[in-house]
């Protein structure tokens, strides 16, 4: 079974109460409750002010900051929050 991302920040969705939820309390399986609640995205931010934001959180992913700001810039732009239509 594929694992399932945060499609904003791509954190790893290991479990259901990590997923988001849309105003009508419904649960969204797309984005962690950490990027998204109750139907809206909580940092309104551009694609490149995100990936310095979560570099900061490489040593929890088990990086350094500057590999996860690398993981950050190749991964954010094929997420569904960030993908150019």
């Amino acid at each position: 079974m594929e694992q399932k991302i945060c499609q904003s920040c791509a954190m790893p969705l290991t479990s259901e109460d990590m997923y988001s939820t849309e105003k009508d309390g419904s649960i969204n399986k797309d984005y962690c409750k950490w990027c998204y609640a109750d139907g809206e995205f909580i940092d309104k931010c551009s694609m490149e002010e995100y990936i310095e934001k979560c570099a900061q959180f490489g040593e929890q992913a088990g990086m350094t900051n500057e590999q996860m700001k690398e993981y950050c810039t190749k991964v954010f732009p094929t997420l569904k929050r960030w993908k150019q239509s």
